[in-house]
């Protein structure tokens, strides 16, 4: 059997830039791919959440241009919602940053969508989300299990009104309808039922929105007061802060073992709350 010997060092010392928030990579795309002009995402995390979202938006329509190393994007904007006259089957691994926003965002337009993903994905829940959906209007069926992925999705457009979500499983699920329900004609209001859990991502989330000029009333947490016929507009360029939760690791290592490392990529004044 193979083994690995580790030699102890005296103190650590150097430069990091962080890689890219996933929360916040996925949140930008979407948003980029929603909005009027053209944005440039740089910052992007390289990995397989963004990868799959990126594969779902080019097949509902989104063009953009990938730097070699994955990090770069450049968006153009779709104006509003998606509109397919083909039905369009997304493949989204098992990326929840993916799944729970698209559902949201899918049903704002037109068209037959199935979203669908590893295995492990048909085992996490999506049900509040859809019964959210539902209330204003929204058509989607489950496949298999009721509550869980894969789904299908007959987009027509949404309502707005007074929405009740359960936000005491995931933030993802309030977060998904927070991004869609701007784009609705109809002024919309998310009553959130139980004890909002993860409350710093919807504070990463009404970032995001308010850098593409969409503005949310947030009361307490548990209600959520939305105008309708907003436009996501881009914000021309937009950098993603490094994943705060990555430099944790680097930080400790010099507090340990003594020395200084230099994070790039964040600061005091991130959005994210492991900061």
């Amino acid at each position: 059997m193979d083994s690995l010997t580790l030699q102890p060092i005296a103190k650590v010392a150097g430069e990091i830039n962080l890689p890219g928030s996933k929360s916040l990579s996925n949140r930008a795309l979407l948003l980029a791919a929603l909005a009027h002009g053209t944005t440039e995402i740089t910052n992007l995390l390289d990995s397989d959440d963004i990868a799959h979202m990126l594969n779902a938006l080019k097949r509902v329509g989104i063009h953009y241009q990938l730097s070699a190393d994955k990090r770069r994007c450049t968006i153009t904007g779709n104006l509003g919602p998606f509109h397919c006259r083909e039905s369009q089957e997304l493949y989204l691994g098992n990326a929840g940053t993916a799944m729970r926003p698209l559902t949201a965002a899918l049903t704002l337009g037109s068209g037959e969508y199935i979203l669908t993903g590893e295995p492990r994905m048909s085992e996490r829940p999506i049900g509040p989300l859809v019964s959210a959906l539902r209330q204003a209007g929204g058509r989607i069926e489950y496949l298999q299990n009721e509550g869980y992925p894969p789904l299908h999705i007959t987009a027509s457009g949404l309502n707005g009104g007074t929405v009740t979500i359960d936000g005491s499983i995931s933030s993802q699920f309030v977060t998904a309808l927070l991004m869609a329900v701007p784009l609705i004609q109809a002024d919309t209001t998310i009553v959130v039922e139980g004890d909002l859990v993860s409350k710093p991502y919807i504070d990463i989330t009404l970032h995001i929105m308010a850098q593409f000029g969409v503005t949310v009333t947030n009361e307490a947490y548990q209600r959520f007061v939305i105008k309708g016929g907003q436009q996501y507009r881009s914000p021309g360029t937009l950098l993603v802060e490094g994943d705060a939760s990555s430099a944790s690791y680097f930080l400790a290592a010099a507090a340990i073992k003594g020395g200084t490392v230099k994070v790039t990529g964040i600061g005091k004044r991130s959005i994210q709350g492991d900061v």
